[in-house]
């Protein structure tokens, strides 16, 4: 999952803060971040290629192969530990700005840009049983060429600065308060120019998660609660819904992706 504080995968502290949250539901700005461990959070959900995640990697393969982008501004938002969003938008990117709130979840992103760990391979293989991601010779040179890690907030992105975008696992993980995951999703689609295209992924029905010995915040959302917050800023919406078995943690019902293309 892909969590960031105030950027992505999660959030913290922003000069644009979302709507006032409810004393009972903890608001981004008050998870202590910090304290987030990128290495336990990639051997618990990302050490072995788990099938849910070949689904989702896959499909959103196909639909950035069929998108019709070549050499164009890509963002991952909220990257986390999780590297496998960066790698679906791999082969059209001239830049790739992967924006992450946590400062260990930079500082790891920043050591896996140089030259990515070997655990990650598996995801690339996913990628490249299409001939466009096959293609590309060499993806770990690709990335430390094209990549740049941004310490920002998911509610701090300007406007209309990208091309295509990914946010996996951010909406739904970043606070316990359903109006910044609202937020977080307009400020998203808001970041990317009009019609470029953007794979989304939520844990639907999340109670909030254990990284290590920490606990961290989510919002339970469902199937429309998704499409409610998409709709507004969006076209060619396609959902895809994963019912992992077995699951990978206590607290959640599904994985949910969604692709479509931002409305001016």
């Amino acid at each position: 999952m892909a969590l960031t504080p105030a950027a992505g995968s999660g959030c913290g502290a922003s000069s644009t803060p979302p709507p006032p949250t409810r004393s009972d539901r903890p608001a981004n700005s008050q998870v202590e971040w910090d304290s987030f461990d990128p290495q336990a959070y990639v051997r618990h959900n990302y050490s072995a290629l788990r099938d849910d995640d070949r689904e989702i990697l896959g499909r959103t393969r196909d639909f950035f192969a069929d998108a019709e982008l070549s050499d164009v501004r890509c963002v991952d938002v909220g990257s986390g530990a999780n590297l496998y969003p960066a790698l679906s938008l791999l082969p059209f990117a001239h830049s790739m700005d992967l924006c992450e709130w946590s400062t260990p979840n930079v500082s790891w992103l920043r050591t896996q840009i140089d030259h990515y760990d070997e655990l990650w391979d598996p995801y690339w293989r996913v990628c490249a049983e299409h001939p466009t991601y096959a293609a590309l010779a060499d993806p770990r040179i690709r990335l430390a060429q094209v990549g740049r890690v941004r310490q920002t907030s998911v509610f701090d992105l300007p406007k209309h600065a990208w091309d295509a975008g990914t946010m996996f696992f951010v909406a739904c993980s970043i606070s316990a308060d359903p109006a910044e995951s609202q937020h977080a999703i307009g400020r998203f689609l808001g970041a990317l120019r009009p019609g470029a295209p953007f794979a989304v992924a939520f844990m639907l029905g999340s109670r909030g998660y254990h990284v290590g010995q920490r606990w961290f915040p989510a919002v339970a959302l469902q199937r429309a609660d998704v499409v409610a917050s998409i709709a507004a800023g969006a076209y060619d919406l396609d959902l895809h819904e994963v019912r992992p078995t077995p699951p990978l943690r206590d607290g959640y019902l599904s994985m949910l992706l969604a692709t479509g293309r931002t409305r001016a």
